[in-house]
C-alpha cells in the first residue's frame, strides 16, 4: 500500500514539474541556481527531471500490484 502511495506522488509530482503547474519548475530552479554552475542549466532541466519522476512513479506503483 505504501509503494502505491509514494508512486502516485512521484506521479503527480512529476507532472506538475512537466507541466510547470504553479510554476515549481522555475521556483526550483530559482531556489538551485545558487548551487548550480552558471549556463549548465536552466528550468526546462527540472522538467526533464519530472518525465523522470513520472516513469520511476510508474515503476512504483506497477510494482505495488500482485502478480498472481
Amino acid at each position: 500500500m505504501s509503494s502505491l502511495i509514494v508512486g502516485i506522488l512521484l506521479i503527480t509530482f512529476g507532472v506538475c514539474l512537466i507541466g510547470d503547474f504553479g510554476r515549481i519548475a522555475t521556483r526550483l530552479y530559482a531556489f538551485f541556481a545558487d548551487f548550480m554552475n552558471p549556463g549548465r542549466a536552466a528550468a526546462k532541466t527540472f522538467r526533464v527531471v519530472g518525465v523522470f519522476a513520472v516513469l520511476l512513479g510508474v515503476g512504483w506503483v506497477g510494482t505495488s500490484f500482485p502478480l498472481g
